[in-house]
This record gives C-alpha cells, structure tokens and sequence, in this order.
C-alpha cells in the first residue's frame, strides 16, 4: 500500500438537523439541493466520520493509512506529541439554523471527565455523556459569508445595560448595577459577580424562566424584529428553533443577551478557547479544530444541558472579541494563527502565474478548493484537484500546486511546529 505523497481526500457530510440545504451539495459539485440537512463536512480521521484516501490501491480510511505508517504519514515528531493521531479536524460547516449554546473543556478537564464517566460505566452512546473521547477541543474558524454567533460574555457595563433597558430581564439580578459599581475594577470581584448571574441563570426554576420570557417573546412577537445585529432579531428566533414541551421557554435565550453578539464578514475569524461559552447563528464557514467532540451545553438545544459540569469549564472573563484577520505568511497564503498545538488553518489564493510551494513541513496537511481548480505535484505525484475537492498530503513529502483558473482558493489544514 502507497502510505507517503498526495492522495485525494473524500470527507463525510453531516447531515445534523440544524444545517442548509444549498451550499455544502453546491460545493460538492451535486446538481440539485440535499432533501436533508447537510451541516458539515468533515475532513479528517475522527471516528465519528474518518475521510477516505483515494489510493493506488482503492479507497483507504484515513485512520488505516496513518496506523500503516504513522512516522511517515504524520512525521515523526507529531506522531510522538499525539500518540500517532491525526491532532484535527477540518470542516465546512453552513448553519441554516441556531446551534447550541456550548463550551469545551481544557485537556485536562476531558481526561478527568472521561475517565470519570468511564468509570461510572456511562455508554458513549448514552445522551446524558459529556466526554466521548480525552481530548480537548479549541476552535478557529473563517467565515465564508456573513456570519453571526454569540461568543464570551460581554463587558459587565454592557450586560448591566442589559438588565435595565430590557425589563423582563431586571428581575434575574435586580442589584446587578449596583454590585458591579461596589465591584470596580476588581478583576476577581467582577468574575465573581458574572459567575453567580450566569448560576441564577441556569439554575432558577423553570416556572420563573417561563415568567420572564413568556412576556418578553410576546412583545418581541409584536415588533418583529428584523436586525439580525442586535439580540432581540435572535431571541425571537430562539424562542420558534427551541420550543420546550408543554409550553416551556429554553433559559439559552437568556445568554443571548449577556453574550457579545458578532457578525463576522467573510475572511474574519474567532479563535475558541477552552471555557469560553459560544454559539453560531447564521451563515457558512470553515472550521478547524483539535480532534474531539467534547461538548457542554449552556441551551438551545434539545440535547442533555449538565450545568454543574458546564459550570466547572467555564471561564467568567468578560470583553470584546478579538477578531483574526490574518497574517500576510507570502506566497498568497494568510495564516490565521492562534495558541493551539494542533492545528493551523491558512486561505491560499493562486493564479496561472502565481502558484504555491508549500516547503518543508512539519506534520501532514489536508487541503480543499473552495474556488477554482488546482493541479498538485509531489515526488512524482500528480492530482487534479476541482472545487469542492480535497487532498491530504503526508508530512514526508513537499507539493506544489498551480491553477489554470484566473484564482483559485485553497483553505489548508496543517501542524505548527512544536511550542
């Protein structure tokens, strides 16, 4: 079996209620819309979708190829840092609807959490299962349209106006104003304030949750909001996407307002760290992460919502987003660069007169033509890659590409050198 150079990469749509219908089929060349939701595609070797490589001798999972030769395929030093597994995941991901309110937890925290579970004999399969793997899972992603999410909590002030100006809100923490003025600029006393707003949150009786939002989507319902950049356009939104049994209100409609509301353009980009809470909106983008499904839920979503456990990965830091534009890394590549040791993502742009040499590597890349079409080479390997295709390239082997296109766009997965 061939197990170094270039192999053509076929990925595993996820067909999740919440996804589009047009963008993912479109891009994968399919002539007519999906007749189920297509949420993600997944590129990779995770055991909930491993891709397949096109090899000399027949289609291959990519998990099997690497643990043919995981010195070669993945390198020598990465094979060591992540016990001979591929570190991430990549994905194109078009959100038709809201996804959960959610957080990740540090490494640490998964392998304790799994452990715990396994030991407590919890099924994987089972839905009340926090941790399906000891892996933690921060994020980066560019959007690819406008794209709204809700990420971190606000700026204490932002959310005290918050609770004054929306009066069905004023009741979760009447004095919230005036703790925070007693507060200051006492880091730790301001963390402490937004931690207990955020339990009263998740922990007051649904009854009082239904007391609150029932009249605030009633009158919301009336105006019919329509500015997708302010909170209320998206409570209402919540309350149709998340509708309870029995008449009750999801309490994720809450952190619609005491999260910062983000509208990225396309080619701007959010980092998620572990513990901070978020969730996407709206629009496509691409994503790359640590290789793990961990998830704790904070609501809007009909899966489990443990919130002692999501209490204990949160970090209550509040502020504006940092939005990654890119670094210029030459080459027509833009690297949107972040603390994580797994992965990298960078957008390569190329021409008929301006190709890319990827060079010296330090762990195997995963590549997908979003526009245009390229032809890749390496050690006699020769690919013709369309858009909507994708091809993995092992750690031990240099590529170049061209295109014959006017532009083409490559988004490339790959390993930063060890930090």
């Amino acid at each position: 079996m061939k197990i170094k150079g270039l192999f053509k990469l076929k990925g595993v749509v996820q067909h999740y209620d919440w996804g589009g219908f047009d963008f993912i089929p479109a891009l994968l060349g399919q002539a007519h819309p999906s007749s189920s939701p297509c949420a993600e595609l997944w590129l990779g070797a995770h055991d909930g979708g491993p891709s397949v490589v096109e090899s000399p001798d027949g289609p291959v999972p990519l998990p099997e190829l690497i643990a043919a030769a995981s010195d070669q395929i993945l390198g020598a030093s990465v094979a060591a840092r992540f016990e001979n597994v591929l570190p991430y995941l990549f994905k194109v991901l078009d959100a038709r609807k809201m996804l959960s309110i959610q957080a990740h937890p540090t490494i640490a925290q998964a392998r304790a959490g799994f452990a715990a579970e396994e030991s407590a004999g919890v099924s994987l399969k089972a839905s009340t299962r926090n941790y399906k793997d000891r892996n933690h899972k921060p994020e980066v992603h560019v959007a690819l349209t406008d794209f709204w999410m809700l990420h971190g909590f606000r700026p204490l002030e932002e959310i005290a106006e918050s609770l004054q100006s929306v009066q069905e809100l004023q009741p979760l923490m009447p004095d919230f104003s005036e703790r925070l003025a007693l507060a200051g600029n006492d880091a730790a006393a301001r963390s402490t304030l937004l931690r207990e707003l955020y339990a009263r949150v998740m922990t007051i009786p649904q009854a009082e949750v239904d007391s609150l939002l029932d009249p605030l989507i009633s009158r919301l319902e009336k105006d019919s909001p329509t500015n997708k950049d302010l909170p209320d356009f998206w409570a209402v939104r919540a309350a149709r996407e998340f509708p309870l049994p029995d008449g009750h209100r999801d309490r994720g409609i809450f952190s619609i307002y005491l999260l910062n509301l983000v509208r990225l353009q396309p080619g701007e980009a959010t980092y998620q760290s572990a513990g901070t809470l978020h969730a996407y909106l709206e629009g496509v983008n691409v994503e790359l992460m640590a290789n793990s499904d961990n998830v704790l839920r904070g609501g809007l979503t009909p899966k489990n919502v443990d919130v002692a456990e999501l209490m204990r990965v949160l970090r209550f830091d509040e502020g504006k987003v940092d939005i990654i534009h890119g670094i210029d890394a030459g080459k027509g590549e833009t690297v949107f660069a972040t603390p994580a040791a797994e992965f990298e993502l960078s957008r390569i742009q190329c021409s008929k007169d301006k190709g890319y040499d990827s060079g010296t590597r330090t762990g195997p890349d995963i590549l997908i033509v979003m526009e245009g079409e390229v032809t890749a080479t390496a050690d006699g390997d020769k690919l013709q890659i369309n858009k909507g295709e994708s091809f993995f390239a092992s750690q031990d082997c240099s590529y170049k590409f061209t295109s014959q296109s006017e532009s083409a766009v490559v988004f490339k997965a790959s390993v930063p050198s060890a930090r």
